[in-house]
C-alpha cells in the first residue's frame, strides 16, 4: 500500500479515537442501561492449587453463521487444551448454525434479545466456568489459544485479558481492506504484553477474542443492553477498568479473524462503528457536542484520490461516508451531537 494511503488511514485512526480522549472525565453511569446477570460475585481462588483448577467456558454469540462456525468449533476441538464447555448463544438463526454447533458438541442457548450483548449475557448466564472466554463465530483460534488464556490467569492474578488478533488471509480486496483497517490500524496488536492503564479504543479488549473472570462479569452486570451491537465490548472493558480490575494484553493467545468480503458488509460495519462512537460519547465523554474535522478531511482527501486511481480510495470514501452516517444516526438516537 502506498505511503500516502497509509497516512490517510492513520489520520482516520486518530479521529475515530477522539471520543475516548477524555480519560480524566468520570464516565456517566449506565447502571440502569446494563443488563443484569447477577449481583453476586463469586469468590476468586487465592491458592496456587485453586488457581490451577480454574475452569474455562467458551461463549460464542451467533446469528446465521453457518459459513464460518464449523471452522471455529473444529479449531477449538483440536486445541491443546479443552474448555469445560462451549456455549453457542444463537439469536434465532435462519440457517443451520444451530445444527452445526450441536454436531460439535456445543451447548446451544437462545439469545432472545438477538444482539451481541444479549448473546454474550445469555452465554454467561449458562456458563459454569471460572473464566469466560469470548470468541466470534468467524474467528479461528490458535491451537494454544485456550491454554495461553488459562496460563495467564494462573501465572498473573488478572481479572481479564485481551489477545492477539490477526486478519485472516483475505479472500478479496474487501476483506483485505477491512482486515487491515480494523485490526492493524484502528486497533493495535503488538508482540509485547502490557497492562491496561487507561481507557483508549486501541487498548480496549474486543470480544472477537478476550476473557474475563466470571465473578467480575457478574459484578459488572454483564454486557450493557444499551450498547447492544455497538461497542458493547469496549464499554465492558472500560467499566472493568473503572472498577479496579487488573487487565492484561496477552499476545501469546492468538486468533485469526475473518472480515467482510463485500462492500455491503464494510458499509454495515462502518455504520455500526459510527453509532458506537455516539454511544461512547454520550456515556463516557461528558460532552453533548463533538465534531471531528479529521474525518471530513480524510473523506475529501480520499474522494479526490479516487480520480487518480489511488489504491483503496473508493473503499475509504465508502467507509467514511457510512461511518459518518452512523454518527449522525447515533446522535439522533442518543440525544447528542456527534459529527
Amino acid at each position: 500500500m502506498e505511503e500516502e494511503s497509509l497516512t490517510i488511514e492513520n489520520t482516520q485512526d486518530e479521529s475515530l479515537m477522539a471520543v475516548d480522549a477524555q480519560d480524566d472525565v468520570a464516565p456517566v453511569s449506565n447502571e440502569d442501561e446494563s443488563s443484569t446477570v447477577s449481583d453476586t460475585a463469586c469468590e476468586s481462588p487465592t491458592s496456587d492449587a485453586e488457581k490451577a483448577s480454574l475452569t474455562v467456558s467458551v461463549v460464542i454469540p451467533t446469528y446465521n453463521e453457518s459459513k464460518r462456525i464449523g471452522d471455529c468449533l473444529r479449531a477449538l476441538k483440536e486445541g491443546s487444551m479443552q474448555p469445560l464447555e462451549i456455549i453457542v448463544a444463537d439469536g434465532k438463526s435462519k440457517d443451520n448454525t444451530v445444527e452445526i454447533a450441536k454436531e460439535y458438541g456445543a451447548t446451544v442457548v437462545v439469545n432472545e434479545k438477538r444482539h451481541a450483548a444479549g448473546g454474550r449475557n445469555a452465554g454467561l448466564a449458562a456458563a459454569k466456568g471460572d473464566i469466560i472466554a469470548f470468541i466470534d463465530a468467524d474467528c479461528i483460534p490458535d491451537r494454544d489459544w485456550l491454554r495461553e488464556i488459562h496460563k495467564a490467569f494462573i501465572e498473573d492474578d488478572i481479572d481479564g485479558l485481551g489477545t492477539y488478533i490477526e486478519p485472516a488471509e483475505p479472500a478479496n480486496k474487501y476483506e483485505e481492506f477491512w482486515g487491515r483497517l480494523s485490526l492493524q490500524i484502528l486497533m493495535s496488536y503488538g508482540d509485547e504484553p502490557y497492562y491496561v492503564t487507561e481507557k483508549t479504543l486501541n487498548t480496549a479488549f474486543i470480544t472477537a477474542s478476550c476473557a474475563y473472570k466470571r465473578d467480575l462479569l457478574n459484578k459488572l452486570g454483564g454486557f450493557s443492553d444499551y450498547f447492544a451491537n455497538n461497542a458493547e465490548d469496549i464499554d465492558l472493558c472500560w467499566r472493568a477498568f473503572d472498577s479496579g480490575a487488573k487487565l492484561k494484553y496477552v499476545p501469546t493467545a492468538k486468533i485469526i479473524a475473518h472480515s467482510p468480503t463485500t462492500l455491503k458488509g464494510i458499509c454495515k460495519k462502518s455504520f455500526r462503528n459510527g453509532i458506537s462512537s455516539s454511544k461512547l460519547q454520550k456515556v463516557y465523554s461528558g460532552k453533548r457536542f463533538c465534531i471531528d474535522t479529521k474525518l471530513y478531511k480524510a473523506f475529501w482527501a480520499n474522494f479526490f484520490r479516487m480520480f487518480i486511481g489511488r489504491k483503496h480510495s473508493f473503499l475509504f470514501v465508502a467507509e467514511l461516508f457510512c461511518h459518518l452516517a452512523g454518527k449522525y444516526w447515533g446522535s439522533i438516537k442518543c440525544g447528542i451531537i456527534n459529527l
